[in-house]
């Protein structure tokens, strides 16, 4: 299982899933398993949870080499390579698909601390020290199978020592705050006729970290554009 379980990480990280973590499912911090629990999460019924996310730009490249065949491609694309390493590198075990696309509430970014992918940022979002603010939670699943769990060692925060802090000073609306990201004042702004925000995020494209795994101007608008979408609909613009 060990090797297999190794050339499934290798594949995944081929096509840009090139996070990956495996959790006992049993020794998952007591605030975790009681959100997922309280979620209706049958943490119970299985052995480990593995939680996969990528870093940077590969997976966007793969995204398009792939194609885009559904109206939600990238939660299409990150299922399909999640059933294929189940299937072709773990012998299709037991298992029970968490996100995305499903109706259960997973704590995505907290999941992240825990694997030592990320600390908390003053834009809401984790950052890596390696990827920066440019990284994402792809897929989260249940398997019943006896998979060795991930070493974890708490990521060190990117933020702490950053002086000038130009997240903050950046967004036109002042929603990144030391004191808690607003997201109110950042949607209600991004509404705005004419905002600069519509597409990008420039707080986030401010961050001195990392800028080398930028997402191409693409990608970015692509995600901005669908999150805009969902605020509109949210507020009923």
């Amino acid at each position: 299982m060990g090797e297999q379980l190794r050339l499934g990480f290798d594949f995944l990280a081929e096509k840009g899933l090139n996070l990956a973590a495996v959790f006992d499912c049993a020794g998952l911090p007591e605030d975790v398993v009681g959100g997922m629990v309280g979620a209706g999460v049958p943490l119970a019924e299985y052995k480990r949870l593995v939680l996969l996310g990528h870093g940077g730009k590969r997976f966007w490249g793969a995204l398009n080499a792939f194609g885009w065949q559904t109206a939600d491609p990238v939660d299409h694309f990150s299922i399909h390579l999640t059933k294929t390493f189940l299937r072709d590198y773990l012998g299709d075990p037991s298992h029970l698909r968490l996100y995305p696309l499903t109706e259960y509430m997973v704590p995505l970014q907290r999941l992240g601390e825990v694997a030592g992918w990320c600390r908390p940022s003053p834009l809401g979002l984790g950052i890596s020290p390696t990827y920066g603010l440019w990284f994402a939670y792809r897929a989260a699943f249940l398997v019943d199978a006896d998979l060795p769990p991930t070493t974890c060692t708490p990521a060190i925060s990117p933020c702490d020592t950053c002086v000038d802090k130009p997240c903050i000073t950046t967004c036109p609306p002042g929603a990144v705050r030391l004191a808690g990201f607003d997201v109110f004042k950042c949607s209600n702004y991004r509404l705005e006729a004419n905002s600069p925000c519509h597409d990008c995020c420039l707080a986030r494209l401010a961050c001195p970290v990392a800028p080398e795994h930028r997402y191409t101007l693409e990608q970015t608008q692509y995600h901005y554009g669908r999150s805009l979408q969902t605020i509109r609909e949210y507020f009923g613009n």
